[in-house]
């Protein structure tokens, strides 16, 4: 699977919502996904760092960036 496609596919999962972005509850339940055990420690930790624009949410392209750094 393509790296967009996947993001595309995480995002559309995660923003529960449908409002367009990952709220901290849906980051939450995402990281969780992503890193399993070590997630819920590292919640707040991450979302702050991608958040880059600090709106309290993250969009397609912090998530794109976040799933580059962490997951690939």
């Amino acid at each position: 699977m393509e790296l967009n496609q996947w993001v595309d596919e995480l995002f559309e999962v995660f923003d529960e919502d449908k409002d367009g972005v990952i709220n901290r509850s849906e980051f939450v339940e995402l990281i969780d996904c992503l890193l399993q055990d070590k997630g819920i420690r590292m919640c707040e930790t991450i979302f702050k760092r991608f958040d880059k624009n600090h709106d309290n949410s993250i969009s397609k392209e912090e998530l794109r960036e976040m799933v580059i750094d962490l997951a690939l």
